[in-house]
C-alpha cells in the first residue's frame, strides 16, 4: 500500500537482474550484445508507456532528479525568466529550479495548500517573463492528478516550456506526452513501474532537445562512439546524447522485465483496478471521519488517497502500527497516505479499512 514511496520487486524482475548478473559472475564479461538488445527493448517499452514518438527521445537516468538537472542546466536562461512552480511539490521537482535564482530567474509558486492544481490557477501566474511551467503529473503527497492536456495547451498558447515529473504517474495512470504537449517527462523507476532504485528515464521532445544544450557530455554522447580517437565529431542530436557513459545496466534489466509485465497486462487496467480501490478506500474513510485531502472528482484521481489524520494519530507510532498489521503505507505531514497497485486486492483493502477504524476507535477512547 506504499507504491508512491517504493514498490516490491516482480519476481520476474529480480530474475531477470540475477540472469544478468550471474552471467557477468560466470565470466561472461562480454554481454555487451544481450545488453544492447535489452537497452534496445527497454528503451522502446517507455516509448510505448509515454506514448512518445520515437524511442531515440528517451534517455536512461539515475532518478527523476538528475533527468530535471538535465532539463534545467541544458537550457541558456536570462535574469529574469520565470518558471512556474506550486507550493506541495515534491522537492525533486523545485531544486533544480531554484539553483537558477542565483543567476536571476524567478520561482513562482502557485498555492495549492488545499492539495490541487487546477490549470486556472496556474494561467493566473502567467506573464511575459514565463519561461516554463514545472508541474508533477500526480502530486506525492495528495495524489492529485492535473488535466495534463490543459496545461499543456495553455503552454503552447503562451509558448512556454512544458516540464513534467513524472514519477507519481508512470507504470498507475495512462501517460501520452504528444498528447499533453510535454516537452519534458522524467520519473524514476523504484515506484509505480516496480522497478531497482538508480534506473529511470527521460523523455525530451523534438522542439526542447533542439534548444537544450549538452552540459555534461561523455563518449557515448557522439554520434559514433566507437570512433574512440575522433574527438571532433558532431553530439547526438536526439536525447542519447544526454546518456554521457555507460549507465545502469543491471537496473535496465529489471526496468525491462517490470514494463513487460505493466505493458502486457495494460496500463489501462492497471488504472481501473487502482481506482476501484481507492473509490472504496475513500468512501468507507470517510465514514469513519476521516477527510479526504485533495479532490475525489474522478478526472483527478491516480494511484494515491490521502486522508487528514486527527492530531493524536499523525506522527510516525501510527506508521509502526500499520507495520503490526503488516501494513505498509506512508504518513506525510500529518496526513495517511495509501498508495495500492493493480495486484492488490479487495481483501487487502477491507485489511486497511479494518485496521484504521480500530485505531480511530483506540485514539478516541484515550482523548475522552
Amino acid at each position: 500500500m506504499n507504491h508512491a514511496a517504493q514498490s516490491p520487486l516482480a519476481g520476474l524482475t529480480v530474475d531477470a537482474i540475477n540472469r544478468h548478473l550471474e552471467e557477468r559472475h560466470d565470466g561472461m564479461m562480454m554481454t555487451y550484445p544481450m545488453d544492447m538488445e535489452v537497452i534496445a527493448e527497454c528503451r522502446e517499452r517507455i516509448r510505448r508507456l509515454v506514448n512518445a514518438g520515437d524511442a531515440r527521445q528517451i534517455a536512461f537516468i539515475g532518478n527523476t532528479s538528475e533527468g530535471l538537472n538535465k532539463v534545467t542546466s541544458g537550457l541558456d536562461w536570462n535574469e529574469g525568466d520565470e518558471i512556474i512552480l506550486n507550493s506541495i511539490e515534491f522537492p525533486s521537482n523545485v531544486l533544480p529550479y531554484r539553483k537558477l535564482e542565483s543567476i536571476g530567474v524567478r520561482c513562482i509558486f502557485v498555492d495549492a495548500g488545499d492539495g490541487t492544481v487546477p490549470v486556472e490557477r496556474i494561467e493566473k501566474a502567467i506573464t511575459p517573463k514565463t519561461r516554463m511551467v514545472a508541474l508533477s503529473a500526480v502530486q506525492f503527497l495528495s495524489g492529485y492528478r492535473s488535466d495534463m492536456e490543459a496545461v499543456g495547451a495553455l503552454c503552447r498558447k503562451h509558448g512556454i516550456l512544458f516540464v513534467v515529473d513524472g514519477i507519481q504517474a508512470a507504470g498507475v495512470v495512462p501517460v501520452d506526452v504528444q498528447k499533453w504537449g510535454v516537452d519534458a517527462f522524467a520519473a524514476g523507476g523504484l515506484k509505480w513501474l516496480m522497478a531497482p532504485m538508480g534506473i529511470g528515464f527521460l523523455y525530451l521532445s523534438p522542439r526542447l532537445c533542439e534548444e537544450m544544450n549538452t552540459p555534461d557530455p561523455g563518449w557515448l554522447s557522439v554520434e559514433e562512439p566507437w570512433d574512440l580517437l575522433n574527438y571532433h565529431q558532431p553530439l547526438r542530436t536526439d536525447a542519447g546524447r544526454y546518456e554521457g557513459g555507460v549507465t545502469n545496466i543491471p537496473g535496465i534489466y529489471g526496468l525491462n522485465a517490470s514494463l513487460g509485465l505493466l505493458l502486457d497486462t495494460g496500463i489501462d487496467a492497471v488504472f481501473s483496478r487502482i481506482t476501484t480501490c481507492n473509490r472504496l478506500l475513500r468512501n468507507r474513510m470517510e465514514e469513519y471521519g476521516l477527510k479526504l485531502y485533495g479532490s475525489d472528482h474522478r478526472d483527478h484521481e491516480s494511484g494515491i488517497v490521502t486522508f487528514t489524520l486527527p492530531d493524536n494519530l499523525a506522527n510516525d507510532d501510527t506508521e509502526q502500527m500499520y507495520r503490526k498489521e503488516n501494513i505498509y503505507l506512508s504518513i506525510r505531514d500529518g496526513k495517511l497516505r495509501i498508495s495500492p497497485h493493480g495486484y492488490n486486492t479487495p481483501d487487502e483493502i477491507e485489511h486497511v479499512i479494518e485496521t484504521t477504524a480500530a485505531m480511530l476507535a483506540r485514539g478516541k477512547s484515550t482523548t475522552s
